[in-house]
């Protein structure tokens, strides 16, 4: 499982990455060469390079393992950084010690390369280690270095990747770890200023399925249907709200009363002999349900 090994969610392990695990392969490619230095493991991979600016590191969705569509960009992303070759290893901790393999910057071969490894996680990166692809078993990979080597893996420019995983991440907010990943990359999911607008729902037809807010009124339709009953439609409702705060969501306007509006028949409902039915401020499952058809008018 993809939380069982944060090092491929948070980039931070790339800081613990020992340099002399390229140095092998490196001084076959072209010669005894200095390996990097402090710079490197103070500043993360790629910079500690002079110009330093630019750089980025954005998650996109791809099959597992990568298609040879994206083993070609990544080759033709490492050449706009003027290099031929690509050094490759597993990242999992059990083959830390493993040396790199050198593979010319050619899709084919890097594709070819990546199933020999044996393993849908890895690490590719440059000579200088100036950038990097992280592959992984969960159906994404992550592109670090200069915006245009970033751009050129990801398919697009690095606004757009970012929008387009957070996107996937809503769609797959089955799975918390893609939604962290979303989160730890800043995909519109981690509160930055530029978040964008479809973030933010007013009406129901607005909202995507399977995003939380999307999720309960789901469960409200269902509910109000009597396709769910009232047990089934307060857990669900719960556990999408937990879903939509981890994905910062937020709904205005009509959506926004009709959700508080279902807030607070929850809090007032009362299970079959869990209280004292006709108490003021007390819902028994049919009046929850016509306040949850009241309020699904409104959205």
């Amino acid at each position: 499982m993809l939380l069982a090994a944060p090092h491929l969610i948070h980039p931070d392990w790339l800081l613990d990455t020992s340099p002399e695990r390229f140095a092998g392969a490196r001084a076959a490619a072209d010669g005894p060469r200095r390996p990097p230095t402090a710079d490197v493991a103070a500043n993360g991979i790629g910079y500690g390079a002079a110009d330093g600016a630019g750089r980025n590191a954005v998650p996109f969705a791809t099959a597992t393992p990568i298609a040879p569509a994206v083993a070609g960009r990544l080759a033709a992303a490492v050449g706009t950084l003027g290099a031929r070759l690509v050094f490759a290893c597993p990242v999992a901790p059990e083959r830390a010690n493993e040396r790199a393999m050198t593979i010319p910057a050619d899709g084919a071969r890097i594709h070819a390369a990546l199933q020999e490894l044996g393993t849908p996680e890895a690490l590719l990166v440059p000579p200088d280690l100036s950038a990097a692809l992280l592959t992984t078993s969960a159906g994404f990979a992550v592109a670090a270095g200069p915006r245009t080597f970033v751009a050129v893996v990801a398919g697009t420019d690095v606004r757009t990747a970012r929008r387009s995983f957070g996107e996937y991440a809503l769609a797959s907010a089955g799975s918390p770890a893609v939604l962290e990943v979303a989160s730890y990359y800043g995909c519109a999911l981690s509160g930055r200023s530029w978040r964008p607008a479809w973030l933010a729902w007013s009406h129901g037809a607005d909202v995507p399925p399977g995003s939380g807010i999307g999720s309960q009124l789901a469960a409200m339709r269902q509910f109000v249907a009597g396709r769910l009953g009232a047990a089934d439609f307060v857990r669900l409702v719960r556990a999408a709200r937990q879903q939509e705060m981890w994905a910062g969501e937020r709904a205005i306007g009509p959506l926004a009363a009709a959700l508080d509006t279902i807030c607070w028949a929850l809090d007032g409902y009362t299970p079959p002999g869990g209280g004292r039915p006709g108490v003021y401020g007390q819902y028994d499952p049919s009046e929850l349900r016509a306040a949850v058809s009241v309020a699904l008018r409104d959205v």
